[in-house]
């Protein structure tokens, strides 16, 4: 069954149009979307307009249901984005934070269940050692894996995570990886991620959406999307496609070409 349908969405910043009738891929329970493309390429604009923070054009539903039927609350019980800044760093705690935040949702779950998935949470991303440290004491990395915390405390139906690696080495980019796809498969969400590692999204991603200059490119499964055509057209390099045993495909970046040569209008 269809979870999510984004289709025909654009949008603007005043008399400027950013996103251009962009249509995703469906998504199913437990299936995560890569969002790809260059800086300015309309990603973070089209998270926010999932997030319902930016208003657009089109139709984005939720179990069958629109985007603006869910009324003024709705939409934001059953979607928690992960922002591309990591929280701020202050004298708060991650402890305390994940507190004021569930007491923020009105979440529906006793004291004693949210110290327990509070504590899975932290120990499963590697912050229980710094629970009871301020976050201005805390690495970029680390106050990363906070805001990933976050996110994940309400279980939502959608996951929005802009950058959701940025911050992190490749140990733990690949930890959060696989934790999100954890925790759609037990609750059946699903998740959208703006990514700019493009072998972590071949690898993790059920399906991708390449944007340029505020429209799609080419969406579908990894091996139909990450072509030496499209790469070349979108990111101005050479690139060599193989397949991994057992499935799956590796993109091996081989040279940068000329802008001049391959502008994707």
């Amino acid at each position: 069954m269809t979870r999510l349908r984004a289709q025909g969405v654009s949008a603007r910043y005043g008399r400027t149009q950013i996103l251009f009738d962009v249509t995703l891929p469906d998504l199913a329970e437990g299936e995560i979307l890569g969002l790809l493309g260059p800086n300015a390429s309309g990603k973070s604009t089209l998270m926010r307009c999932l997030s319902r923070e930016m208003r657009a054009e089109g139709l984005i539903a939720l179990d069958g249901v629109a985007q603006g039927d869910y009324g003024a609350t709705g939409w934001r019980d059953k979607v928690a984005a992960m922002p591309q800044s990591p929280p701020s760093p202050s004298a708060l705690l991650p402890t305390e934070l994940m507190w004021s935040t569930a007491r923020a949702l009105a979440l529906d779950i006793p004291d004693a269940a949210l110290a327990a998935r509070i504590e899975a949470m932290f120990a499963a991303l590697g912050l229980s050692s710094v629970a009871l440290s301020p976050l201005h004491t805390l690495s970029g990395g680390k106050r990363q894996l906070v805001g990933l915390a976050l996110a994940l405390i309400r279980e939502p139906a959608l996951l929005l995570l802009d950058e959701p690696t940025s911050a992190l080495d490749l140990h733990w980019r690949m930890v959060v990886l696989d934790l999100v796809r954890e925790r759609l498969a037990q609750r059946g969400g699903v998740a959208i991620a703006a990514l700019h590692d493009i072998d972590l999204a071949a690898r993790y991603c059920d399906r991708l959406a390449l944007l340029s200059q505020g429209r799609i490119v080419a969406a579908g499964r990894p091996a139909e999307v990450l072509t030496p055509e499209t790469l070349a057209a979108v990111f101005q390099v050479e690139a060599e496609i193989v397949a991994r045993p057992g499935g799956g495909i590796l993109v091996h970046i081989v040279r940068p070409l000329p802008r001049a040569l391959h502008r994707h209008g």
